[in-house]
């Protein structure tokens, strides 16, 4: 499919961009939604990368990008949703777990992603129907059919009020699951699902550009992906997981939110 194509050019652009930027990772530094929430340079230099590519290949299409360098609400029905680096945290820390991730929206759904991991030159990607892959290797969710012996990753948001509900859950879910990781790139999080290195995922998670190209990797991998209600910050919104527990996690999230 020519999006995932394109996808992957804009990618692995930034990627280089990323790559080439962690020896002055804190140049830029500002912050956004509170004083633990930074957006740095290389955000925005690897998202002007990536909308550089799209827009010379799709002019009319809708751009939505983290850092609102995407521009124009386009023509043509199509929308691209791009997070340039998704674990800034970590890309600041040095700490190698970080992604850009790129999705490709029309009028019936999610139809091309790509989720590249710069430090370990992994490039996850998939379009509907047609599966989700792993370089070459296609990719299936792990055959997990227990909810106690699952492994479970999910991440915590910015603001206190929210980390705190957060806090509250995972007490709840903890005990009742093999045990929880929190990585810090919730990209890289639903890739991992798709890939089967960990059972699900769940997360408080607000932006489109933050879940919707992992989404597209679980869905095609043959897991299962909900978004949840939510009344306040911090309760679950996005969760993915292998099929057979999906029910069960959504239901135990549920009952974790409830429970005071």
């Amino acid at each position: 499919m020519n999006e995932v194509r394109v996808a992957i050019d804009a990618a692995r652009t930034a990627g280089t961009v990323l790559l080439g930027g962690r020896a002055s990772r804190a140049s830029g530094l500002r912050t956004k939604s509170s004083r633990t929430d930074p957006v740095l340079a290389a955000d925005r230099a690897a998202e002007a990368a990536v909308v550089r590519v799209l827009r010379g290949a799709y002019p009319d299409d809708a751009i939505v990008a983290e850092e609102g360098s995407g521009g124009g609400a386009g023509t043509s029905g199509r929308r691209w949703y791009v997070d340039p680096l998704d674990g800034t945290v970590n890309y600041l820390y040095g700490i190698p777990q970080f992604a850009v991730a790129i999705a490709c929206e029309d009028a019936e759904g999610l139809l091309a992603a790509v989720v590249l991991d710069p430090s370990r030159d992994e490039l996850f990607s998939a379009s509907r129907g047609a599966g989700a892959w792993l370089g070459p290797d296609r990719l299936a969710a792990s055959g997990a059919s227990e909810l106690g012996t699952s492994l479970i990753a999910t991440g915590f948001a910015y603001l206190a009020d929210a980390r705190a509900e957060q806090a509250r859950i995972l007490r709840h879910v903890l005990p009742r699951v093999r045990d929880v990781r929190r990585f810090g790139s919730a990209q890289l999080d639903l890739a991992w699902v798709a890939a089967g290195r960990i059972d699900g995922y769940f997360e408080w998670v607000e932006s489109p550009w933050d879940w919707k190209a992992g989404a597209l990797l679980v869905r095609e991998a043959g897991g299962r992906v909900s978004e949840l209600p939510h009344a306040q910050r911090g309760e679950p919104r996005v969760v993915a997981s292998a099929a057979a527990i999906h029910d069960g996690l959504s239901s135990l999230l549920r009952s974790a939110v409830q429970t005071r």
